[in-house]
């Protein structure tokens, strides 16, 4: 059976991280490992709207490179040393290797597509989907991640 060149609003497959949530639009490997692409939704944090000190989350992957491009609300994003706040139509490359991290920086949910190439990170985030019926590890993502794609995280 051919894989879908078509997704409607209501297709996909869908997964929960915690607060937020997102749809996988396509796999790697349905791409032959030269894409993935998600959407991803982003709960609001408090403290973040308000400038709080508050994580972004850190980390690189060299192996692989990852873009963003912001659907709607407000993003703060981590690239390398830089810190800067992201609206809706702002797009942001990220290649293999550099340090970045994100979070939304408003008061109402934030959605981005995400883009990895090479594709197949997009796959964690399924494997270590919250909305399981046995929730996965905690450190499960992490683990993998810095396994299956040379990734390092600064505060796990």
């Amino acid at each position: 059976m051919p894989l879908p060149l078509t997704l409607r609003a209501t297709e996909g497959l869908t997964f929960e991280d915690g607060p937020d949530h997102g749809r996988i639009l396509v796999f790697g490997r349905e791409t032959g490992g030269r894409y993935g692409l998600m959407e991803l939704t982003l709960s609001p944090r408090p403290g973040v709207a308000q400038a709080e000190p508050v994580s972004l989350g850190p980390h690189r992957h060299n192996d692989i490179e990852e873009s963003f491009f912001v659907q709607s609300g407000r993003i703060r994003f981590l690239l390398g040393q830089d810190v800067f706040d992201l609206g809706a139509g702002d797009f942001v490359r990220v290649p293999p290797g550099t340090r970045h991290g994100l979070a939304n920086a408003g008061d109402e949910p934030a959605r981005l597509l995400v883009s990895f190439v090479p594709g197949g990170f997009e796959d964690l985030f399924v494997t270590h989907r919250s909305d399981q019926a046995i929730p996965p590890p905690a450190n499960g993502f992490i683990l993998d991640a810095t396994r299956d794609f040379a990734s390092e995280f600064e505060d796990a």
